[in-house]
């Protein structure tokens, strides 16, 4: 998977925090993106909607969602 720091918009994970003395790598930030997306994807209590605009993405990610289309 890539990650592109320059498209994830959290200041304090994107930019690090120099003041703290911490320097998150992208495999870091990764990582708190996929637990991001997996808190958001399993917590919706009468269900969640996702929309992806890119095409390639929505592919990638539709076998995860098959089982659970109407």
């Amino acid at each position: 998977m890539y990650f592109d720091r320059k498209n994830y918009f959290d200041p304090t994970a994107a930019n690090n925090m120099p003041r703290r003395g911490l320097r998150f790598t992208d495999q870091e930030i990764l990582g708190l993106v996929r637990n991001i997306y997996a808190v958001l994807l399993t917590r919706g209590m009468r269900g969640t909607y996702v929309y992806v605009c890119d095409e390639p993405l929505r592919e990638h990610l539709r076998p995860y969602f098959a089982s659970r289309l109407p």
